[in-house]
């Protein structure tokens, strides 16, 4: 089976797969296609047998898949505990094709993303976390936090080095509350 064999299966059967990357880490990640474009995947992102938020992913940092026994248990566990009701494509992300439509969407519904990139041929990665300030056709700024809650400065990150993007998980919604709180309290 191919990856565009694979990216299919999962969307139109709503089967769990694991993504393998070409992160530095070797980073993998479980859960159910929610849509393909020419260049990004949409991820209902899957840990502990629940969905938990969406990834987007820029197709050339993905190397392959596993799709096996365990991928086969757990879609079994995610069909009994009823967590396969839970996925679904957000409306708004059935006509975004590009990053800058899906950045210039989330900036719209006040969602503040985590973003990593990769950089330096695939050897280096940065995560940033924070809120979108703007964007034009190569890249957009964020403003982002650290891991110890002090905000940092804004930045700009190139389309083009973008790994993937990811919203409604509960690191970011929980992290990204404590922040607007701060803010506001500021």
């Amino acid at each position: 089976m191919t990856l565009n064999e694979i990216y299919k299966k999962s969307l139109n059967e709503k089967r769990l797969i694991r993504l393998k990357t070409k992160h530095p880490d070797g980073d993998n990640y479980d859960g159910i296609i929610l849509k393909e474009t020419d260049k990004l995947i949409f991820l209902a992102s899957e840990t502990d047998f629940e969905f938990n938020g969406i990834i987007i992913f820029a197709k050339k940092f993905i190397k392959g898949f596993r799709y096996g026994r365990f991928e086969e248990c757990h879609n079994e566990l995610i069909r009994f505990n009823g967590q396969i009701n839970k996925v679904r494509l957000p409306v708004w992300l059935k006509t975004v094709n590009s990053w800058e439509d899906i950045l210039r969407g989330l900036n719209k519904r006040d969602i503040w993303p985590c973003v990593e990139i990769l950089y330096n041929k695939l050897e280096k990665s940065v995560f940033y976390i924070g809120p979108g300030i703007g964007g034009d056709e190569e890249g957009f700024t964020l403003h982002g936090y650290d891991a110890d809650g002090k905000w940092e400065k804004e930045y700009y990150l190139n389309y083009d080095e973008i790994f993937r993007v990811e919203f409604n998980d509960k690191y970011s919604k929980n992290f990204n509350s404590y922040m607007k709180s701060k803010e506001k309290g500021s």
